[in-house]
């Protein structure tokens, strides 16, 4: 416990009053009293120093905890043990989490004063339904107010995320976007099929729309649906997203598309950390991954991957639609984005160093590739911040590149 120290003068005889305030961050709540020394300390020119210790034991109390938010708010039916995440105020050590009418508590973690995980066993899972979610502190704090969450085969989008940063705010034409669910897609994963070079918009009968437009898929799991949205699709919010599967009903949410939305590949697929980056040595020409064994240099090109960078070249560049198309491996010339996007290594400009950014031969358009020298004076080390910005919008915050010292 730590006090804040009351300095004042106190005439002989007289009484008055001292204000202790106590710092509680660090004191989680707990059965015994803590216990501290208050010391009283009379000074001065006319006195000889003397000092009085007063004993204080303190008794801290847990308090009602709050749930604002259980995610995900479906859960898969039959799907083994899943965890959710629980969001809300006054978690502590000693925190859990319980399902009403259940009598042993789940595992639970608690993170933060206002974030916890818990693992929902499959044992809670074999039947559709509703398990009523409380947050329980120690007496005399109880229990918060129940918040359901669901349990059923009913196909679920749980969001719609940038599939190279997971940001969730907006999308846009052209972007690879993640969606996690529940039965949204099949058992078995599948991945893209290319018809006439062109990625399929159905996938082991998976079809998805964005703002009523066909899109092409990627990838499909039970839980997890990757797509590219339409160049098609028009700018606004609460724009339409739909997944069917199957002969299951069909799967619905909304998101907000913009002119640009960027997002940078990272090496761990994390959308945090070291960027998915290759290296050119300017000397030697030598191509490796960026990593911590193998630091770019200064004066060495660094190869940048993002989605999320609009449609810069509206133009078809195969058929009726640029949507969906896999570039081919000898297209030439390569459409580049204009005006060039703006890029920081080790907080140095380092745009007048791009030489490419454009698409990815071989790739999903919506792929968008930046080739860019290290600038002189760049921070170096194993997190030097790499931030691109396309249109005025920033991709995601804590990307970084292995910058040679």
């Amino acid at each position: 416990m730590t006090v804040s120290p009351a300095v004042g003068i106190v005439l002989p005889g007289e009484l008055t009053t001292l204000t202790i305030n106590v710092t509680a961050a660090t004191l989680a709540p707990q059965a015994a009293p803590y216990a501290a020394n208050i010391t009283v300390v009379a000074s001065g020119a006319s006195v000889t120093v003397k000092s009085q210790n007063i004993l204080v034991d303190m008794t801290v109390n847990s308090v009602t905890p709050t749930i604002a938010s259980v995610w995900p708010p479906v859960l898969p039916e039959n799907a083994g043990a899943q965890t959710i995440t629980v969001r809300g105020t006054s978690f502590y050590s000693a925190t859990l989490v319980v399902v009403q009418g259940v009598p042993a508590p789940l595992t639970t973690t608690v993170l933060s004063p206002s974030a916890l995980l818990a693992v929902v066993p499959a044992a809670l899972l074999t039947g559709g339904g509703v398990l009523n979610i409380v947050v329980e502190n120690p007496a005399p704090g109880g229990s918060s107010v129940p918040v359901g969450v669901t349990v059923a085969n009913v196909p679920t989008i749980f969001g719609v995320f940038n599939a190279a940063s997971y940001a969730t705010a907006t999308v846009s034409p052209g972007e690879l976007v993640t969606m996690f669910g529940s039965n949204i897609g099949p058992p078995i994963p599948a991945t893209m099929s290319i018809i006439a070079g062109y990625v399929s918009t159905n996938l082991s009968n998976v079809t998805v729309t964005i703002d009523g437009q066909n899109a092409p898929i990627l990838y499909v799991s039970s839980s997890q649906v990757t797509v590219q949205v339409p160049y098609e699709s028009t700018l606004g919010a609460g724009k339409a997203v739909v997944v069917s599967n199957g002969t299951n009903p069909p799967a619905a949410t909304t998101v907000a598309i913009a002119a640009e939305a960027p997002g940078i590949f990272t090496a761990d697929g994390s959308g945090v950390g070291e960027a998915a980056a290759i290296n050119t040595g300017a000397t030697s020409g030598l191509v490796t991954l960026n990593s911590s064994t193998n630091p770019a240099k200064i004066g060495d090109t660094v190869s940048l991957y993002l989605t999320g960078e609009g449609n810069y070249n509206p133009v078809p560049l195969s058929g009726f639609t640029n949507t969906g198309y896999v570039i081919p491996l000898a297209l030439s010339p390569l459409p580049q984005m204009s005006p060039l996007p703006t890029v920081k290594i080790g907080g140095i400009d380092a745009s007048a160093g791009i030489s490419y950014a454009g698409v990815v031969p071989g790739s999903i358009i919506g792929v968008l590739q930046i080739n860019v020298v290290v600038p002189l004076g760049s921070a170096t080390g194993a997190t030097v911040p790499v931030v691109v910005t396309i249109g005025g919008i920033s991709a995601q915050a804590n990307v970084t590149l292995n910058i040679h010292p």
